[in-house]
């Protein structure tokens, strides 16, 4: 090697020295620039930002998840839709009058409305201001086309909420709403903002937050004044939100409403509801109430008129009366009454019970609801199937009110039960305690009595009713009711199967059990009772009632409800436990010349099980005051 190589070599090291220095410092310094700058856009983006430009993050929306019943039928999807929106800091106030007046003139809004709407607009003058949602395409395109008569006002795509089914399933379902500023404030931390929708009632506001999925976000530069300069990109991709699959088919539901609207129709009255559960889980099988509403109307923006028109009307079409609403339970509560009775061995299944026409108690005569009495001695089991008013007054002064009503919170009356859908109420089981608190004194003997029959203070939702019933069917196992069977993912895979969940047991004996659905079959069998309801060739055992409320007529005579509550058992024996359907049917206000329940619950068991006989009694839904049990 000569020593010319030996220096070069050095010089070389030399130079790759400086050269990867050089290069170095480079990077740091692009690397600096980076970190200063944010990591979500380009270094090239920040480092040409215009004086007094900033970049902010802002929210993407996610599209929002379907709602499908048992079969995957579609419930609740999303349509593309446009919306007209007005930039304030593009409109200049000096035509601000003309353009809201030609925008008016176009979408047929009154211009003061749309001014409104600009005025009381709180956020930045470059954030835009909705003003009219759904609108046609045809009108659109007009808007575009005279853009330069209407600066400021922007043509946007908006994802709008479709109901296929409406009314047939809206109480379970819901609806979407625009977010109001006070759920604004409160929400504003998980990504919403004033242009989002939210759930307002059933399964859109309960699964509010699976269905919504997870906002994504992007990065833009503003100017000094705060409009958007340019999109520098995405820096979180929104995530799509869950479907929720429902326990009940379309097919179910439209069942159990076609027998409430023919009952409802029939009868003359207003108000009602059909429903059904699997006593083995707590699936919701079918939940029909009425009056209702078309959630369509709220997707699309109802009117003022027309949701005055909801809120006017007594009998509160918005409410789920499944739920939400709660009624003297009348007679079904004798479930309750002679269920205790057995338990507590107050009375022996084959002991008898006089049954004249009437109980006296503190000087006061307290009716059978005949008026006549049965003219023999009742067992327990009888009495349940005459629904003696007699035989459950003697019942009552044997357990007294606070053992009562224990059993009656041991049914599961009082509370809500649980199930997965927003509004619903607890009821009332009156006791002395609650008695002291809420009248300031302890009941009367009469009172109790009353409770008893499941009047008086009594009160409890058509819900809680059935669910009793269904724990009577499955061997005394409170399940909590639910609607939603399944969460999936937007791909249509399993996010999250809704297991059942058990909230305790009645406490009673196997052999209570067993003779209370004995007892309820022989309502059915009784056709004094029920007329022709125990031809149905079905194991159907069932409980009926009726409860008065309200002011007398010119005769002295209240109005009532109408009830019936059971089951459908598999076989006859009724030891056993293995019944898969059970169901409350209720009546508001009927005053028919029969139990208008009855009728009802033979509509749907014949929808229902394909039975090709009609078992309806003409006639029975005709006006009559009818009073019976």
């Amino acid at each position: 090697m000569s020593s010319t190589q030996i220096y070069k070599r050095p010089l070389r090291y030399l130079v790759a020295a400086i050269f990867t220095a050089l290069l170095s410092g480079l990077l740091s310094a692009r690397l600096i620039a980076v970190e200063v700058g944010g990591g979500g856009a380009s270094s090239r983006d920040f480092n040409t930002l215009a004086d007094g430009h900033r970049v902010i993050e802002e929210v993407i929306a996610p599209p929002r998840g379907l709602i499908l019943d048992r079969t995957g039928r579609v419930l609740a999807e999303n349509i593309a839709t446009y919306a007209v929106q007005i930039r304030p800091g593009d409109l200049p106030l000096t035509i601000r009058p003309q353009v809201v007046k030609t925008l008016g003139e176009i979408l047929q809004i009154d211009p003061v409305k749309i001014t409104m709407t600009l005025d009381r607009a709180t956020g930045s003058i470059w954030e835009p201001v909705r003003i009219a949602s759904v609108v046609d395409e045809v009108v659109t395109r007009f808007i575009k086309e005279e853009s330069a008569a209407l600066p400021g006002v922007e043509v946007v795509f908006e994802p709008r909420r479709q109901y296929p089914y409406g009314e047939l399933i809206s109480n379970v379902v819901g609806y979407v709403g625009r977010i109001d500023a006070l759920e604004l404030s409160a929400l504003q931390s998980a990504g919403y903002n004033e242009l989002d929708y939210i759930g307002r009632a059933g399964v859109e506001q309960s699964y509010e937050e699976a269905l919504r999925g997870e906002p994504g976000v992007r990065q833009v530069e503003i100017d000094v004044q705060g409009r958007i300069v340019r999109e520098l990109g995405v820096t979180k991709t929104p995530i799509a939100g869950k479907s929720v699959v429902l326990t009940i088919d379309v097919d179910a539901q439209q069942r159990a409403y076609d027998a409430l609207a023919w009952g409802v129709k029939a009868a003359g009255n207003k108000e009602g509801v059909v429903t059904s559960v699997n006593p083995q889980n707590g699936e919701i099988i079918a939940m029909a109430s009425l009056p209702t509403y078309d959630n369509n109307l709220f997707a699309s923006g109802i009117t003022t008129a027309q949701y005055q028109k909801y809120l006017n009307n007594k009998n509160a079409p918005l409410l789920n009366h499944a739920v939400g609403s709660h009624f003297p339970p009348g007679s079904t509560y004798k479930l309750v009454t002679y269920s205790c009775a057995l338990e507590n061995r107050v009375i022996g299944v084959d002991e008898t019970l006089a049954t004249p026409a009437y109980l006296e108690v503190g000087g006061q005569k307290f009716y059978e609801w005949n008026r006549a009495g049965f003219g023999r001695r009742l067992t327990p089991a009888q009495g349940f199937s005459y629904s003696s008013a007699v035989v459950t007054y003697q019942l009552a002064q044997r357990l007294k009110i606070d053992r009562l009503a224990a059993c009656g919170r041991a049914w599961g009356f009082g509370e809500p039960t649980g199930i997965d859908l927003p509004t619903e109420i607890g009821g009332v089981v009156p006791d002395q305690d609650w008695a002291r608190t809420t009248i300031s004194r302890t009941l009367y003997d009469g009172e109790v009595l009353q409770s008893a029959l499941g009047q008086g203070y009594d009160l409890a939702t058509p819900l809680q009713v059935m669910n009793a019933f269904a724990a009577l069917a499955n061997g005394g196992t409170l399940w909590q009711p639910h609607v939603v069977l399944e969460l999936r993912n937007p791909d249509g895979t399993l996010a999250q199967t809704i297991p059942p969940v058990e909230k305790g047991s009645v406490g009673m004996r196997a052999a209570t059990l067993a003779e209370m659905r004995r007892a309820a079959r022989l309502v059915v069998a009784n056709s004094s009772m029920t007329r022709n309801l125990g031809q149905i060739p079905l194991n159907l055992t069932g409980k009926t009632g009726t409860a008065e409320y309200g002011v007398r007529d010119k005769q002295g005579r209240l109005p009532y409800h109408n009830w019936i509550s059971g089951f459908v058992a598999p076989t006859d024996n009724w030891s056993k436990t293995d019944a898969d359907f059970a169901y409350v049917v209720f009546m508001h206000g009927s005053n028919t010349a029969a139990n208008a329940a009855i009728e009802v619950l033979k509509r749907y068991l014949q929808l229902q099980y394909d039975l090709k006989r009609d078992y309806r009694i003409p006639g029975s839904m005709s006006i009559g005051n009818y009073y019976g049990e």
